[in-house]
């Protein structure tokens, strides 16, 4: 059967880079509070684009019923198999949306932006609080990032075709980002833990209120972890799965053709977790 394994992935990128410039990243950042406001900022509103993203990969990868067809299936309305494929794609969307291992109707973003709200409340605890003013303009969106969260769109497949070229490169992509974010995650729970254990302590204890129920301000970050939930870990899990399951309903002379197209557009987002880490930063 084709498949795409880690192993294939780590053949094609050096993770151990890759943990590198997150961990030298963080190493500023978490110098100042103010750094450190900074960084969860952009990269709260940059990892927020994905579960929109991988939703509509979902919606594209179930309208394609002319690219996934069960080869034992005779009958042509019987035998488009493109909704079971994306099913392993939205497994990831309904966590994003309303996260699973929760109680309450906690979307990702919700929850990120809890940590968010979680630091300015650490803070005026520690009389050191932020005026409205100095919180936006910390937490502002660069136009570099903007760019950059346009990219995810365009990598997800949101302006493409339905072509299998197409598709597979946004599947490839949307790889890319859960796998990268296992690593990254587990990264940033250890050196907030290492460098903050008095804010760590306190969001763990601390809720906030959004969208009319409260949410607990370290739960982001906890159940993204691969020390905490892991929930990334299983979104490549499930990725995988429905690339494996896309594979098999194409023809057989496009799969090797398709699993490299897949496989470019985990390059693709590779580039761009490297672009985000180099840049998190900048003033």
């Amino acid at each position: 059967m084709s498949q795409i394994t880690r192993a294939d992935l780590e053949a094609r990128h050096d993770f151990a880079t890759s943990r590198s410039q997150v961990l030298a990243a963080m190493e500023e950042a978490f110098a100042t509070r103010e750094g450190r406001l900074r960084f969860l900022g952009r990269y709260t509103s940059w990892n927020g684009h994905f579960g929109s993203a991988v939703a509509s990969l979902a919606g594209k990868i179930g309208r394609s019923r002319h690219l996934f067809l069960d080869p034992d299936q005779p009958v042509t309305a019987v035998a488009d198999r493109s909704v079971y494929v994306a099913s392993y794609f939205f497994d990831a969307a309904r966590d994003e949306f309303d996260d699973r291992d929760t109680v309450h109707r906690d979307t990702h973003r919700c929850l990120a932006q809890a940590v968010l709200q979680g630091v300015l409340d650490y803070d005026a605890q520690h009389d050191r609080a932020w005026t409205t003013e100095q919180a936006n303009t910390a937490l502002a969106v660069p136009i570099w990032l903007r760019a950059l969260e346009s990219r995810v769109a365009h990598g997800y497949g949101a302006f493409g075709d339905t072509s299998d070229v197409e598709v597979f490169h946004a599947m490839g992509y949307h790889l890319g980002s859960e796998v990268l974010a296992d690593e990254e995650f587990s990264l940033i729970d250890a050196r907030l833990r290492e460098a903050a254990p008095e804010l760590v302590a306190f969001l763990e204890d601390h809720d906030v209120p959004i969208a009319g129920q409260d949410h607990n301000a370290y739960t982001w970050i906890s159940i993204h972890s691969g020390h905490g939930g892991g929930v990334e870990a299983d979104h490549f899990d499930w990725a995988v799965g429905g690339v494996i399951r896309a594979l098999r309903y194409t023809p057989s002379e496009r799969r090797d053709a398709l699993r490299e197209r897949a496989l470019e557009g985990f390059d693709a987002f590779a580039r761009d977790h490297a672009r985000f880490f180099g840049r998190v930063n900048d003033a």
